[in-house]
């Protein structure tokens, strides 16, 4: 049933799309059989009425005043062309007019004067042709000259319109509402990561989840894990990750959280954030939104970019830290088309504490190798419809030399994790080391004039392949083992945007996905690992950890947009969600067998919120929004408890209803710009890990859950050349589990972040030198702690940064410095495990002094 449904949207979908080659609707028109004439003979019919001019010459002629371009008629037709401009481009369209080319169907000139980079007269439609002209630093001028059987149009270079130095660009933002709005007419907390933004902070690190770290409130710190979702947490709860629109969280994300491994950030324009849930997105948005929105080709002309760099640890600079990147991109725009490409490798050097120990991080992102190839092809049908073709491959492995000594866990006290470095290296017989592969490909359609309304639509593959590092678990008698997940992910989204009145308007669509999932253990023999002394890891058996099975989303939302006035609006609406899930039957992991099923979930969720301009610069919003997700199947099905049935296991498998309630106030002056908000969330079935024997060995528990925080920004510019801002988060999140009556008890801090506090300077040192350090301080936080939850308590640290750009030539050279101060410290992350016991070598120290030195050029 769920296969049928699927195959009726995609048609839906094909259907639409064809629109593009139907007909405009002829109100009254009736066609009686027999009566049926083509195009073309209608064509010629009206040819010979003298009801459509045949255009039969072109050509540019060069003036005094500048170019000029002659179109000649048949038969002394006049033409009445209509004008408009779009971007660089201007636009005429002439009516009731063919072209009959003597040499072909369409005209083409590369710059055809000065200031004129392009000129195309193509056919529109049946009975419309279409010239742009498309100048090189703006619009053209035009002087138009009409007569019986010619028309001369005078072409001038266009003058760019000079904004205000001090006059902040337009911002819009699509994530928030699926529709493109002002940041300032959300009620909702909205970050948006300009594409300037990411290339600064790619100067320290090349990982968006870091460069989230330090722009988003309310994302947690960074953890230097490549399988770790604590980090991606948003007030408590999981965030849906997209790549432009395209769904990369998965059902399995617990295992495996690379959400935001899956792009390079090279490939990045800009990331748009919206914090909490989200009832207009769905699958599982129960913490907020992230969309990554790729790079296009949206300005005239070709152009391409040159980067590459080199990084180490400061100090003595050890050749294992030594790390570098490259990576290389093009646009091309013409009048119909356009094409983004980029391509980057990069290779992370080991890293070194401030102590100049080297780190041996236990499923770490030091010392990969990671390439990635990213294309987007756009085609604009018409001056009303685009269609678009993207495609993204992403591939990481990592192959280090060295592993966390297990001996320290014998020594007496806390000790620090050490590197146990092997000169042969680490050696795999039958299986490979840590690896991640991502496949996205994706494509859409746009009518900005659907019948009075706007529609796109989308159609997306995603396959996706995971293997984790080797990890020792005999003391949880899981052996020796190495993660592997296997995910393949298709679906479609379609969305219409209708007017109603002036001030109203109605988003409605439908949004259905398919995942197939696997998960899977490779076991490596402990008696050579153990002789090795832990340098080799043969394979000697793999094992399904979680048994195939499918998850089908189907999503239907409708969300309406009312201005009442120029200080109030309103935006609401509601979607239904219905999730079905089966499996066969399986064995666990330890032996069990289990009986398979099928479950089905569904509900509505709803979403309203307001916003009143207390004046033109600032802003009051409200909000109540749902999100709706879940459980990770892959979670119930790795360890259900005894007697468990798939198709009778109601309580663990429950889907988890989000409240969110929030209130803001946000502003932006000529210098300043800022926000503050306060949240507070609950649901009555949230999903837990609990050690219920003491063991290390965590099962899923569902439970009562309640989130509330703060979470505010601030930026100021108090001089031509000076830049400063900062960001706070605080959050807590309590439990109320069945099996004791101690009433909530707070939540792991692997599940919610300490207090969280950044900052930075800024200045334009001269016209071509800026100079900027920033700050990241994280809290302490013990509450977990106290309670029994957690091994250990966090404590405070800061970290100091620093980032320098120069012109040097037709580029930018980039020096960051990551811990400029050489703190040596531990991250939020690792403190949980900074106990004396089995796991103590697991928290490792963060990295010290690091240096980047990068340049990068645009043609």
């Amino acid at each position: 049933m769920q296969v049928q449904r699927g195959l009726w949207i995609a048609a839906s979908f094909s259907i639409l799309l064809a629109q593009s080659a139907w007909a405009e609707p002829q109100s009254g028109a009736t066609i009686q059989p027999g009566a049926m004439e083509t195009v073309e003979s209608i064509e010629e019919r009206e040819i010979a009425q003298g009801t459509l001019a045949e255009i039969t010459a072109i050509r540019i002629d060069q003036t005094a005043a500048g170019a000029q371009l002659v179109i000649e008629t048949a038969s002394g037709s006049t033409l009445s062309p209509t004008t408009s401009t779009e971007g660089n481009a201007l636009i005429l369209e002439i009516p009731n007019a063919v072209l009959a080319l003597p040499d072909g169907s369409e005209f083409q000139a590369v710059s055809p004067g000065e200031g004129l980079a392009y000129i195309s007269v193509t056919a529109l439609d049946e009975r419309t042709v279409r010239i742009s002209v498309t100048g090189i630093e703006a619009a053209p001028a035009v002087n138009l000259s009409s007569e019986a059987g010619r028309l001369s149009i005078g072409l001038a270079a266009g003058t760019a319109t000079v904004q205000a130095e001090d006059a902040a660009p337009l911002r819009v933002v699509v994530t928030a509402t699926r529709t493109e709005e002002d940041p300032l007419d959300i009620p909702r907390s909205v970050t948006v990561i300009t594409r300037e933004e990411i290339e600064a902070q790619t100067a320290l690190s090349r990982d968006l989840q870091d460069i989230l770290a330090f722009t988003v409130p309310g994302f947690g710190p960074p953890s230097g894990r490549a399988f770790s979702d604590t980090s991606n947490s948003f007030r408590g709860r999981a965030p849906l990750v997209l790549i432009d629109g395209v769904p990369q969280t998965t059902n399995a994300s617990s295992f495996f959280g690379r959400e935001l491994r899956t792009i390079a950030p090279s490939a990045v324009e800009r990331i748009e954030v919206v914090r909490g849930p989200s009832a207009v997105y769905g699958q599982g948005a129960t913490g907020g939104v992230i969309n990554i929105i790729t790079r296009q080709a949206d300005q005239p002309g070709r152009s391409a970019t040159v980067e590459g760099g080199v990084s180490a640890a400061l100090g003595s600079l050890p050749e294992e830290s030594l790390g570098n990147y490259f990576g290389a991109g093009f646009s091309g725009n013409d009048a119909d088309s356009d094409l983004a490409l980029n391509f980057s490798r990069e290779y992370t050097g080991a890293d070194f504490d401030a102590e100049g120990d080297r780190i041996p991080t236990v499923q770490g992102t030091s010392e990969s190798e990671t390439f990635n190839l990213y294309g987007r092809l756009g085609w604009d049908l018409n001056s009303r419809e685009r269609l678009q073709l993207s495609a993204n491959y992403y591939d990481t492995s990592r192959d280090t030399d060295a592993i966390s000594d297990p001996d320290i866990t014998a020594m007496p006290g806390l000790q620090k994790p050490q590197a146990r470095v092997f000169e042969d290296g680490i050696e795999f017989i039958g299986a490979d080391p840590q690896m991640d592969r991502n496949a996205l490909f994706s494509l859409s359609y746009a009518n900005e004039n659907f019948w009075g309304s706007q529609l796109q639509g989308q159609l997306y593959y995603r396959d996706n392949e995971v293997q984790s590092d080797p990890r020792d678990r005999r003391l949880r008698n899981q052996g020796i083992f190495q993660g592997r997940l296997e995910l393949e992910n298709w679906g479609t989204r379609l969305q219409v945007d209708s007017p109603l009145a002036e001030s109203l308007s109605l988003l409605w669509g439908v949004d259905y996905s398919q995942e197939h999932t696997s998960s899977t253990r490779n076991l490596f023999d402990p008696n050579v690992f153990d002789a090795s002394g832990g340098r080799v890891y043969q394979k000697i058996d793999e094992v399904i950890v979680v048994p195939p099975y499918e998850l089908d989303s189907l999503g239907l939302f409708a969300q309406a947009q009312w201005d009442i006035s120029d200080r109030v609006a309103l935006q609401g609406g509601l979607r239904y969600e219905n999730f079905s899930v089966s499996v066969d039957d399986y064995t666990t992991l330890f032996g069990d067998d289990i009986q398979g099923g099928s479950q089905r979930f569904d509900d509505v969720v709803f979403n309203l919120g307001g916003l009143y301009r207390v004046t033109d610069e600032l802003g009051l919003f409200a909000s109540f929004a749902q999100g709706y997700s879940v459980p990770s199947f892959a979670d119930v099905l790795f360890a259900p408890s005894e007697g468990f049935r798939f198709d009778e296991g109601i309580e663990d498998l429950q889907p988890q209803k989000v409240d969110n309630f929030e209130l803001g106030l946000r502003g932006e002056w000529d210098t300043v710009q800022a926000s503050l908000a306060g949240f507070y969330n609950q649901s009555n079935l949230g999903s837990a890990f609990v050690d219920t024997d003491g063991d290390n060995f965590f099962e899923l528990e569902r439970a009562p859950e309640r989130v509330y925080g703060v979470e505010a920004t601030v930026d100021w510019q108090p001089g031509r050349n000076w830049r400063l801002g900062s960001t706070l988060s605080w959050a807590e999140g309590e439990a109320d589990f069945a099996d004791d009556d101690e009433g909530f008890l707070p939540f792991s801090g692997f599940d919610i972040s300490p207090l969280k506090l950044t900052a930075y300077l800024e200045n334009q040192t001269t016209p071509g030198w800026r100079n900027r350090l920033q700050l990241l301080y994280v809290g302490s936080r013990d509450r977990a702690f106290e309670a029994g939850i957690d091994s250990a308590p966090i404590s405070s640290y800061a970290v100091l940064n620093y980032i320098s750009s120069i012109q040097v030539g037709p580029g930018e050279l980039q020096i960051g410095i990551l811990n400029l101060l050489d703190n040596q410290y531990f991250t939020a992350y690792d403190q949980l495990f900074r106990v004396d016991g089995p796991f103590e070598n697991f928290g490792t120290a963060a990295p010290g002094r690091t240096v980047t030195v990068g340049y990068r050029a645009t043609f």
